[in-house]
């Protein structure tokens, strides 16, 4: 007598099934069940697959004592050559799409460092103040400069005083 399907069996099969279908690569069976993080053992899996191959639903290649399983190539929908070439179109507007956009970004990102590094008004405001302070300053010692009196008379005394206490040395 043939054993019976555990509970729950159908389900598990439909999980593998499901999972070579989507990954769409070659498993052995304990590959399968690592990938299935345990939700069928080793002995299952290989069961299930062996199963799945007689029935047709998957591929099985022996090599050797190793069994590789995949799913069947020939169920896989291949595009027509004008859906393949609108496809590769539409692939080529969106490159040059986004070579628009990252252009525009660049230029976005340079005005938007040109803008953040520049002064803001309080900024600008100070800088005047203290730049027109600046030039008050350097006005009155212009007009100092141009009356003669760059030194007062005490300091002109002191000056001379250390230069001779410097000749003396």
């Amino acid at each position: 007598m043939p054993p019976k399907k555990a509970k729950g069996g159908d389900s598990e099969e439909q999980a593998v099934l499901a999972y070579l279908q989507k990954t769409n690569r070659p498993y052995s069976a304990n590959d399968i069940s690592s990938q299935l993080h345990g939700q069928v053992s080793p002995a299952q899996a290989k069961k299930i697959l062996n199963s799945l191959a007689d029935e047709e639903k998957i591929q099985r290649k022996d090599n050797g004592k190793q069994q590789i399983f995949f799913a069947i190539q020939t169920r896989i929908d291949v595009p027509n050559i004008e859906e393949a070439e609108e496809e590769e179109d539409s692939i080529k507007e969106r490159a040059e799409q986004v070579g628009k956009l990252k252009e525009e970004n660049r230029a976005l990102a340079s005005r938007l460092q040109a803008l953040t590094s520049a002064l803001t008004d309080d900024q600008i405001r100070e800088r005047i103040a203290k730049l027109a302070h600046e030039i008050k300053d350097n006005e009155e010692r212009l007009t100092q400069l141009r009356s003669g009196e760059v030194i007062s008379p005490e300091e002109r005394k002191k000056i001379e005083a250390e230069h001779a206490a410097m000749l003396k040395h």
